[in-house]
């Protein structure tokens, strides 16, 4: 995931992949599987961000991550 992504994967952070944290983006304990469509890579602090009521991730079939603020506003990285 980490040759994939190359940069946290959260809007506007460039943090190198090689400093991020692979993170499921739906929870292992919820039933979320550890393989390259359930897992993104996420520097600490948006890693900590996305455990935050209110902030929901969906990964794509073809990789795109949607990520929906506690707001409402919606962010596409291809």
């Amino acid at each position: 995931m980490k040759v994939r992504d190359r940069e946290c994967r959260f809007p506007t952070c460039h943090r190198p992949a090689h400093d991020t944290d692979l993170d499921h983006v739906v929870p292992y304990q919820r039933g979320g599987d550890t393989n390259t469509g359930n897992l993104i890579g996420l520097c600490r602090r948006h890693h900590r961000t996305k455990h935050t009521s209110g902030w929901r991730f969906h990964l794509t079939d073809t990789g795109t991550l949607n990520i929906t603020t506690p707001t409402g506003h919606t962010y596409r990285t291809p």
